[in-house]
């Protein structure tokens, strides 16, 4: 069922019910005003009859049924009987052929005033004693006129409940199709919404109710999901031109040398220009191999404590070993008397990957200017510091440093693929630290590495 159709119909019920409820409380009402009336007619023919009867010193018999006829409205199937007080309860139901209670007998004996309806008969009986003996006037009649009343009220009641559920059927569908018409021209955007026109967005007013939330949340959605696929198709693009350029060379280089013979000192030549290539391939490729492997999420990581300052100590001795011109230097100064204050959880080849790539970075755009290293470590996080003195990266250009392949105007000319800051900025996350870089051109860049204190986790778990 439609959202329109569920709000109609419960608009309709809970109005309907009230509805209900309100007309039955006048219905009751009705009736019990309606039969209070009625005994309080025959309670007045009741003592008119008694005091007609047995009142000798007033008025004479005569007298009384004039008045009755006069100012008392005769009440329909009227009938006046009177017995003796000790007559038999079953004697009094055979004459009068009203189904009387014990309970109406023994209110009028002990209250000399009783009334009771048995059906369409309304009973009134007085009790009247004088020295010598007691008797019972009891008077009976029908509600006609009441009946009908009522009938008429409950029919007016049902018609009106029925053109209000008719009413409240059409103004709920009307205001309920109003109210959810921006939801259906959301559901009419969206459904227009495809890859190629990923640019366009749903309408969104000032209001803040829940429609407005959703559209914008929505609109939150679509931008992530283009930035996404331009970052995709960006990867694709960039991904396809690298890896084509050394297979280019390759190919070339090689279609080159079997034109013809050639030397052995022309062959060692080729040879030695597709090793590169093929080296620069293999490097590209492990690249790429390492960015997809943190496109996962924990599960299947080997986590273990791992000792932040002893692993900068050996990415720093690997670097060495492969450009030992560099000027990295560790600073101590800021390390915690507590030892364990430098212990995070994480895998150890993913974390070694993340400093390896930012210091040599570091190291490569400075042109192997010094670079230092500093640690500062609390009780919450660990940070890893790495300033350097390089070329920096220009202000409308760090947005997008984050994105494989991508490389600054002003670095273009040195070495690399552009996956460095990329694959830690994915190994961070994965291990739930950040990275922030803060950089000036021609000044230098820190780079902050900070990740969540193993004590910290411990403090929580407990």
């Amino acid at each position: 069922m439609k959202i329109k159709n569920k709000i109609t119909l419960i608009f309709v019920l809970l109005v309907a019910t009230m509805q209900l409820v309100i007309f039955s409380v006048i219905y009751v009402f009705a009736c019990d005003y309606r039969n209070d009336e009625f005994f309080g007619k025959l309670k007045k023919r009741t003592l008119i009859a008694e005091q007609s009867n047995f009142e000798k010193d007033g008025l004479s018999s005569e007298i009384y049924e004039e008045l009755r006829r006069k100012h008392l409205q005769t009440l329909p199937n009227e009938q006046e009987y009177i017995f003796r007080s000790n007559a038999q309860l079953s004697k009094i139901i055979a004459e009068i052929k009203v189904n009387l209670t014990k309970e109406f007998h023994s209110e009028l004996l002990r209250n000399s005033y009783a009334e009771i309806k048995v059906g369409k008969a309304f009973v009134s009986g007085i009790q009247y004693k004088d020295q010598d003996s007691s008797y019972l006037v009891i008077l009976t009649a029908n509600d006609d006129d009441g009946i009908n009343e009522l009938s008429n009220l409950r029919n007016l009641l049902i018609f009106i409940f029925l053109l209000c559920i008719l009413v409240l059927l059409l103004l709920g569908r009307f205001f309920a199709k109003r109210t959810l018409e921006p939801l259906s021209k959301i559901i009419e955007k969206v459904n227009n919404i495809r890859v190629t026109n990923l640019h366009e967005r749903l309408y969104t007013t000032n209001n803040k109710d829940e429609l407005s939330q959703l559209a914008s949340t929505f609109n939150g959605m679509l931008d992530r999901l283009e930035t996404s696929f331009e970052i995709q198709s960006n990867f694709i693009n960039n991904a396809s031109h690298e890896l084509k350029n050394p297979l280019t060379a390759i190919l070339g280089q090689t279609e080159i040398a079997l034109l013809k013979d050639r030397s052995t000192k022309e062959y060692t030549k080729v040879l030695r220009g597709v090793e590169t290539e093929a080296l620069r391939l293999d490097a590209l490729i492990n690249s790429l191999l390492k960015f997809a492997q943190t496109e996962s999420d924990e599960k299947g990581l080997l986590i273990t404590p791992i000792r932040l300052d002893e692993l900068i100590l050996e990415v720093k001795g690997n670097i060495d070993l492969i450009n030992p011109d560099n000027q990295i230097e560790i600073d101590f100064s800021d390390f915690p008397e507590d030892p364990d204050y430098l212990i995070i959880e994480g895998n150890y080849g993913l974390i070694n990957i993340a400093l390896n790539n930012v210091l040599d970075n570091a190291s490569k755009f400075s042109d192997n200017k010094k670079v230092i290293v500093k640690i500062i470590a609390t009780n919450q996080v660990i940070k890893i510091v790495v300033t350097d003195q390089g070329v920096g990266i220009p202000p409308d250009e760090i947005k997008n440093i984050y994105q494989p392949f991508y490389r600054a105007a002003n670095v273009r000319n040195v070495k690399g693929y552009g996956f460095g800051l990329p694959l830690t900025y994915k190994i961070m996350k994965l291990h739930s630290g950040t990275i922030e870089v803060f950089s000036e051109p021609n000044k230098g860049t820190i780079v902050t590495l900070i990740f969540p204190n193993r004590l910290q986790k411990l403090s929580v778990s407990r």
